[in-house]
């Protein structure tokens, strides 16, 4: 006789036993991987801050060690005031300021004596009285090119330099400090120690640079000097002005570094998103680039004659998270 086997089945009970325990299988997985895939994000966007944050200093130390060390400024565009950076104690100047020497065209007497400029006047070979100074080894044709091919313009090199001459220490003439405002032409201020050029005629190896008698007039004169090309600024987007022509291409939000550069305040030029300006006397104007993405902070103080450069970038774990993922750096340049 042979025996029948039963068909087995699964009572109800069973079955939803199975799917609770499937469920829960799934919810434990689910979060497991959820956890793995925050971890490779958060490590994944900590190095990529690392990386970014240590190029960004590194390139802000090259620029800023060009600087011309008494213009840098804070700057706070809601009231149209600035300071000098080694007087900023407090938040509120959120844009940073400094004019620059042409340092690329300096450089080129490294190379070749006969190329560039060595930043440095014959006081004896000078002529007080036509304000003519004598500048020691120094190429108009040379300098002129090389800011044409920074700048992308065609100015003639007395319409894109100036002149400010170093004193003690290299920190510039410490009679500045005595009516700052108007010193360096900063925001529709005057420029009572930048010396616009009235001329440059080549004589031999060097250069006769012919200032404006009243300008001049009643100013100290150094031998070492800075050939001030640009000025230069850097804002985070939440304090400028982001519907700014020169800013229409470029994809910016509040938290995007920037940088201008080539505008002259001694010709009553601002940065070309300053949120206050005046068309008349304080016209925008110069150029922009990204610096960064992800900065939620960015500070910069000064102390003797060096610079410290904070910055922290920041990002949501997640899209809606309220946990995020941050990193701080700080660099100093002398």
């Amino acid at each position: 006789m042979v025996k029948q086997l039963k068909k087995a089945t699964f009572t109800m009970i069973e079955v939803l036993f199975v799917i609770v325990i499937l469920a829960l299988i799934s919810v434990g997985s689910f979060k497991a991987i959820q956890m793995l895939y925050e971890r490779y994000y958060q490590a994944n966007t900590i190095t990529k801050f690392s990386i970014n944050s240590q190029i960004l200093l590194n390139q802000l130390s090259t620029i800023l060690y060009y600087r011309v060390s008494l213009s840098a400024i804070g700057y706070d565009p809601s009231d149209n005031t600035f300071k000098q950076l080694s007087d900023i104690t407090d938040n509120k100047y959120t844009i940073f300021e400094w004019i620059s020497e042409a340092h690329d065209a300096k450089n080129h007497i490294s190379q070749n004596i006969h190329k560039g400029y060595s930043g440095f006047i014959d006081l004896d070979g000078s002529d007080k009285n036509t304000k003519t100074l004598l500048a020691k080894d120094f190429n108009i044709t040379d300098t002129n090119n090389t800011l044409h091919n920074i700048f992308d313009n065609n100015n003639d090199l007395n319409q894109s330099v100036a002149i400010i001459f170093a004193g003690t220490f290299d920190n510039g003439d410490s009679s500045a400090n005595q009516d700052y405002n108007n010193s360096f032409g900063w925001h529709g201020h005057k420029h009572t120690k930048v010396f616009l050029i009235k001329n440059f005629t080549q004589n031999k190896n060097d250069a006769n640079i012919t200032l404006y008698a009243n300008e001049i007039d009643g100013n100290r004169i150094f031998a070492k000097y800075y050939l001030a090309d640009s000025a230069w600024g850097i804002s985070r987007g939440e304090n400028i002005d982001k519907t700014a022509k020169c800013l229409q291409s470029l994809n910016i939000n509040n938290n995007t570094l920037l940088i201008f550069y080539d505008y002259r305040p001694w010709l009553g030029e601002t940065f070309c998103a300053d949120t206050n300006y005046n068309s008349t006397n304080n016209k925008r104007s110069g150029k922009v680039a990204i610096l960064s993405s992800n900065v939620s902070a960015f500070k910069i103080k000064a102390t003797s004659n060096h610079i410290e450069i904070k910055v922290q970038f920041s990002k949501p774990l997640y899209r809606g998270s309220e946990q995020n993922i941050i990193i701080s750096k700080q660099k100093v340049v002398f």
